[in-house]
């Protein structure tokens, strides 16, 4: 079971990465087995219906989204958590659009399962 404090160190770290601008370093949180359910996912590889499995996938993802993408930026609002998710609220772009990442982790933190939902 996570703790809040945990969590808090999760959530900030994964919006940290995220922020910076370097894909090869965000991956160094996922496990090679990592899960991402999206709607961005869907619209931008369709064939996934959504649901990429596989960490090289999960990378030319996050790639083609920063190429797509260039301003997409995370702005962190809260984190909560439960068991073993971290729940992560955030805006993206220019703070209209709101989110909310359920991140799964292991007893190591890494992140075998992602979540992601706009509002």
């Amino acid at each position: 079971m996570l703790t809040q404090e945990q969590a808090e160190r999760i959530g900030h770290h994964w919006i940290e990465l995220w922020n910076e601008h370097s894909v090869p370093e965000y991956m160094t949180q996922y496990r090679e087995d990592v899960v991402l359910v999206s709607s961005i996912a869907l619209r931008l590889f369709p064939e996934s219906n959504g649901r990429l499995q596989d960490k090289a996938l999960l990378q030319q993802y996050w790639e083609t989204v920063r190429v797509k993408f260039p301003n997409f930026r995370f702005t962190l609002e809260r984190i909560a958590h439960f068991e073993n998710k971290v729940l992560v609220f955030y805006t993206t772009f220019d703070g209209t659009t709101k989110a909310i990442a359920i991140l799964t982790v292991d007893d190591d933190g890494m992140i075998y399962k992602v979540e992601v939902s706009y509002v």
